[in-house]
């Protein structure tokens, strides 16, 4: 990563850009002084007073978004102390996990927040791991007979698998090796990450090749993707993650920063406007080349 763009993400005006920066981009300790000072700054700051008060929302939605955010921001449950623990374990009592097709994405960032030795979570991750498909991916879970029909067969549903990408990804990343990641990777890998494996042009869905954030669980863009796929070991070279990096590079601007393609109309957390450089795109974009 170029100088230039390292000094943009690690701007004082959006510590959690910088906090994330410094700890997995630089991959600074959590007890390293820079870390530590950029946490006190995100703390005190109005986008950690938000995701706070969205985390304490009656709705289970809300709750749901300000986990994301903490866990996108770099922040552990240690950070934010015990208020995090009530909100957790009421939204896990309250849904059980089943948060529609969000779950994988839910477990991904309790992951990432410092909950997976929770026997609850660890156990709740082995459960759903252990239903992998033998392509390699997970069936579609909507009750919808017209979407769904449990009474015939079904080929594995790539928008949710590609959730189970981040969390094994993010599993790996903290020294957890899964079993399945072996034909998950090569569930992404055998289709180029995106296309249809009967048509290596057409891609399965449109999204995955735009720079979808903040990621929802039916919609995450090639950034998050691509990177998942070298935190589980894909080869740089490899004709998959060439063609991953082909993708990112139609949204990378002269200056070597990146363009944010879409999002949805009320983000989990204001992660900048569509159709601008966006430095969250930017950061997964070099971290996936790294």
């Amino acid at each position: 990563m170029e100088e230039s763009i390292l000094n943009w993400l690690l701007e004082d005006a959006n510590p959690e850009v910088k906090l994330r920066t410094l700890k997995e981009a630089l991959k600074l300790a959590e007890a390293d002084e820079r870390v530590v000072e950029c946490k006190k700054q995100l703390l005190a700051s109005k986008t950690y007073e938000r995701g706070l008060n969205k985390l304490r929302k009656p709705k289970n939605w809300d709750k749901y978004d300000a986990l994301f955010a903490f866990a996108e921001w770099g922040l552990t449950r240690s950070d934010i102390g015990k208020d995090i623990d009530d909100e957790v374990f009421g939204l896990i009592e309250a849904t059980d996990f089943k948060m529609l097709c969000g779950e994988p994405l839910l477990l991904r960032n309790l992951v990432k927040l410092g909950y997976y030795e929770e026997p609850v979570v660890k156990n709740e991750i082995e459960k759903l791991l252990a239903l992998i498909q033998a392509d390699g991916g997970w069936q579609c879970v909507s009750t919808n007979k017209k979407i769904n029909d449990p009474n015939k067969s079904h080929k594995s549903c790539i928008k949710y698998t590609v959730e189970f990408l981040l969390l094994v990804a993010e599993l790996h990343l903290q020294g957890r090796i899964m079993p399945c990641e072996e034909a998950l990777v090569h569930y992404f890998t055998k289709r180029n990450i995106f296309y249809r494996t009967d048509d290596m042009k057409t891609p399965v869905f449109d999204v995955m090749l735009g720079t979808f954030y903040p990621s929802d669980p039916i919609k995450i863009g090639a950034q998050n993707i691509v990177y998942a796929l070298r935190a589980l070991g894909c080869d740089p070279k490899s004709q998959a993650m060439q063609e991953g990096y082909k993708v990112l590079s139609r949204h990378k601007l002269e200056n070597g920063r990146y363009l944010l393609t879409d999002s949805k109309s009320v983000q989990a957390f204001k992660a900048g406007n569509v159709g601008e450089e966006n430095k969250w795109i930017t950061l997964y974009a070099y971290m996936a080349q790294e």
